[in-house]
């Protein structure tokens, strides 16, 4: 990693000028370390498998070697993935770094209608994201996909598609690929088990492994901590303790069961939050709307399963709480990688129950990380925000408005409607800030 040439932008990897355009419109200044490496290496024509932390930029690096190399006739890329929350946002790259090239780019996952992808498929997508089972429907019941013309195949978080039992799906599909196409495999983490299995599929990728800790690939831009809680009760009480406190633009609590996802938003919507669930039982367009409410800040809380610990890319998640244990500690590391992102400063709290230490004990030493202790928030430090958080928010409304063609009860209502303010010991302190700070100074 420290021999990385920092001086290198993306002009000297000799793109399209068409991606360079889309490049300088996004903002990107200079390739990441993982694209770095195997941008010129995809572009020579080399089988890769690369390994880097989430939020990385491994998407971006193999999207603009392909995007470089391939032209608008037949189909041309195939990239596979395991969720269909990461073939959204795949697709979503491609049509973002395409901007100016016309591609035809078509995303197949389960849980749309059979018919309508099929449709889709029959204009000729250039590029293909999908997830094995729905693409092998498709290869069964169909003769529309002709893959003579194929030039890449990606597996993308190959890791998770191989544990998640799709060797076989993969090497079925890979059997309908006859020509000689360049394999680009990604992955966050790999382990000797997965890298047997690719040996297995004669797919023989060169591998770049930029992981900063070979054995947790965590970015050290993540602040770790845990909360120890004894009673089941303190627990949903503590979580909305740190809600209060914590600065975010969006955080991402991560449960156990998908009912719980409904159960706890609703409590947390109870409380005032902007929230939303999101599990592997909801259908696709809620899901994704949701997914995209999060991104856009109409919500800044989501509620999910182990369904979000992969594939998601939102920046301006700055917080994750990981409110129940995650079941393998490879999901501890997927899922607090959904902050941290771009080299963003990240911040994750974990849950756990005196009678569960030893799991955070095994935990540290697994992945050899130090998750130091964080404690709930005391009433003072709560009511303290609360008292600062109203003054702030007297202050603006008093900055708008001609205090003398308004009643008192009318701010207060205009005050208590807009936000919900039903506390009585928040009442009393606005009530006090009004009184010394605007009738006793004659500003009435």
């Amino acid at each position: 990693m420290n021999n990385i040439n920092n001086n290198i932008n993306f002009y000297n990897f000799k793109l399209k000028n068409k991606l360079l355009k889309i490049i300088n419109e996004i903002g990107y200044k200079k390739p990441t370390p993982i694209q770095l490496k195997c941008i010129p290496l995809l572009l020579n024509g080399f089988n890769i498998l690369g390994v880097a932390e989430t939020g990385s930029g491994k998407t971006a690096a193999y999207i603009l070697p392909i995007l470089n190399n391939i032209s608008n006739f037949f189909l041309q890329c195939l990239v596979l993935v395991p969720t269909r929350e990461l073939a959204l946002q795949i697709k979503n790259n491609f049509i973002l770094f395409s901007k100016y090239m016309k591609f035809n780019i078509l995303s197949l996952y389960g849980g749309l209608k059979y018919n309508i992808q099929l449709y889709e498929l029959k204009k000729n997508p250039n590029i293909i994201i999908a997830t094995p089972g729905r693409l092998i429907d498709y290869l069964k019941r169909n003769n529309i996909i002709n893959f003579n013309n194929i030039k890449f195949v990606v597996l993308d978080e190959v890791d998770e598609m191989f544990c998640k039992g799709f060797v076989n799906d993969v090497k079925f599909i890979l059997s309908y690929i006859k020509k000689k196409y360049q394999i680009i495999l990604f992955s966050a983490t790999i382990c000797n088990k997965i890298r047997k299995i690719i040996n297995k599929l004669n797919l023989s990728p060169k591998e770049i492994n930029l992981s900063l800790n070979k054995i947790n690939n965590i970015p050290k831009n993540i602040k770790q901590y845990y909360c120890l809680f004894y009673l089941y009760k303190d627990k949903l009480n503590f979580l909305i303790n740190f809600l209060e406190i914590e600065q975010f633009k969006a955080v991402i609590i991560f449960v156990k069961t998908k009912n719980y996802t409904l159960k706890l938003s609703n409590l947390l919507e109870k409380n005032g939050y902007n929230c939303s669930p999101l599990n592997g039982d909801m259908n696709q367009n809620l899901r994704e709307k949701n997914i995209n409410n999060l991104r856009k800040g109409i919500i800044n809380i989501l509620i999910a399963t182990d369904i979000a610990s992969r594939g998601l890319d939102i920046n301006n998640v700055d917080l994750v709480i990981n409110y129940d244990l995650p079941l393998d500690f490879k999901y501890y590391i997927h899922r607090i990688g959904r902050t941290g992102r771009c080299n963003n400063i990240g911040k994750t709290i974990l849950f756990i129950n005196k009678k569960d230490i030893k799991i955070l004990y095994f935990l540290q030493k697994k992945l050899n990380i130090k998750i130091n202790r964080i404690y709930p928030p005391n009433k003072k430090i709560i009511l303290e925000k609360r008292k600062l958080k109203l003054i702030n928010l007297i202050k603006k409304y008093f900055n708008k408005i001609n205090i003398n063609n308004i009643f008192f009860k009318d701010i207060l209502n205009l005050i208590f409607n807009k936000y919900k303010i039903n506390n009585k010991y928040l009442n009393l302190i606005l009530l006090n800030y009004i009184y010394n700070n605007i009738f006793l100074n004659n500003r009435w």
